[in-house]
């Protein structure tokens, strides 16, 4: 009788150890492997670059987008107790720099969600790469200032991306892996350095079954490792220069080296091609095992040959000659960026604007503003500030003296404010350019 006992205990025993009959709050994260080891981005909340669009709404919930129709928030019954007022604020991206994309700040009066939302951003035209669809991903800042992804569901029908969440913060899209170029518009000779970055997915730090358990930290941008990719192939599809591929610094194959040719008699487009075969995946819900498989990708990028191209001057007193030129039309507004890689800074334009030859600071349509930008973590400077009495106060002028289906030239001047208060500023620089850039293609 002992033994028959002991016999039934230990079969208790085995069943209660047996791995999967019990789940854990741990089955539900993504695979571990997947995980990378890393430093979370940290990066300043972005400032608002828009107009904030409002809608209240009561116990039967709703929908709101953004000014842009890029955005819309779905709110689902019983999501709030009384009437609440939410708001969406496009704000400059610190995410991703200089990818011409506004992130966007939700909020709701400060009060919870009882029930999760789902935000959807439309994708289509608005990718810094070409082509990396499978790669998508949304994210949000933290009080803390680090960026997280979520679990992502793609669309490739609707060329939409959504997640579902428990909180509002400040929320973009971006690529996990991505195809960057130091400079768009080149002379005859010049090089242009092309870099397939990633960002890393790190160990999440919220607890198991904590509104942010699936949330994943991400590191900052760096040259693409070998974990994930098991072949890349590039290659010239149209135009005439070189191509020259390189390891980067972790030995994959994940750089190359364009060398326009030596006379250019005329404007044209050098298109350059990447496939990526990957046996990596992403978190995503619509996908059996919550994960996506990323498998096979083709980047592709341009870059267009001028005679000249420059954006050049002085910020503070201080000569600068950027060495990565970019333009980008989004609707009806332009926006044109310079940096110089090796110093870290940089210049953004934003003109409200595509018709006019002389823009005055502002927000408004007819109007511009523009950022400086320096340092690692990035300081920024704007052509405008909050008064103490109320409003804000813009600087600057821009001015477009040649405008063809190739390429603007013009110049903008202007102060350029930078404010750790809620009102005045606390430094300032005068700022003087000149500039050719190559004129975009719409989205």
């Amino acid at each position: 009788m002992k033994r028959t006992v002991f016999f039934v205990w230990m079969i208790a025993a085995v069943l209660v150890l047996m791995p999967g009959c019990k789940k854990s709050p741990q089955d539900d994260q993504p695979d571990p492997d997947e995980w990378e080891r890393g430093i979370p981005s940290f990066q300043p909340k972005g400032e608002p670059v828009g107009t904030a669009v409002k809608k209240v709404m009561g116990p039967d919930g709703g929908s709101i987008a953004s000014g842009d129709a890029h955005l819309q928030v779905s709110i689902p019954p019983g999501s709030f107790a009384e009437a609440t007022e939410i708001s969406i604020q496009p704000i400059s991206n610190t995410l991703e720099e200089g990818t011409g994309r506004n992130a966007y700040r939700i909020e709701a009066q400060g009060r919870k969600l009882l029930k999760p939302a789902t935000l959807t951003f439309n994708y289509a035209g608005r990718m810094a790469t070409e082509g990396a669809e499978n790669v998508l991903m949304i994210a949000y800042q933290r009080g803390d200032g680090a960026w997280c992804a979520k679990p992502t569901s793609v669309d490739t029908e609707s060329q939409t991306v959504s997640v579902t969440t428990s909180h509002f913060s400040d929320w973009m899209f971006f690529e996990n892996l991505s195809l960057r170029k130091d400079r768009e518009l080149v002379e005859n000779n010049d090089k242009v350095e092309l870099d397939l970055l990633e960002t890393s997915l790190l160990a999440p730090l919220a607890s198991p079954g904590s509104d942010d358990a699936d949330a994943l930290p991400l590191s900052l941008f760096q040259d693409l490792g070998p974990k994930k990719y098991t072949s890349l192939q590039w290659k010239i599809v149209e135009g005439p220069g070189k191509l020259e591929v390189r390891k980067n610094t972790k030995g994959v194959m994940a750089k190359a080296i364009y060398t326009a040719p030596a006379v250019i008699s005329e404007s044209k487009t050098v298109t350059i091609q990447v496939e990526a075969t990957s046996k990596g995946t992403l978190p995503d819900p619509g996908y059996p095992g919550g994960r996506r498989p990323i498998g096979k990708m083709i980047f592709l990028t341009s870059i267009k040959l001028s005679p000249d191209a420059y954006f050049k001057g002085t910020v503070g007193g201080q000569p600068f000659d950027f060495d990565v030129i970019g333009a980008r039309v989004r609707g009806g507004s332009l926006q044109i960026d310079g940096g110089d890689s090796k110093a870290g800074t940089g210049i953004n334009i934003y003109c409200n604007g595509l018709k006019q030859n002389v823009y005055n600071g502002g927000r408004g349509s007819g109007e511009f503003y523009m950022t400086y930008s320096k340092g690692v973590p990035r300081i920024m400077f704007f052509s405008f500030y909050n008064s103490c009495s109320g409003g804000e106060q813009f600087s600057g002028k821009l001015t477009f003296t040649t405008v063809t289906d190739d390429f603007i030239e013009g110049s903008v001047t202007g102060t350029v404010f930078f404010t750790d208060n809620r009102c005045s500023f606390t430094d300032s620089k005068e700022l003087s350019a000149t500039f050719k850039v190559a004129y975009p293609d719409a989205p």
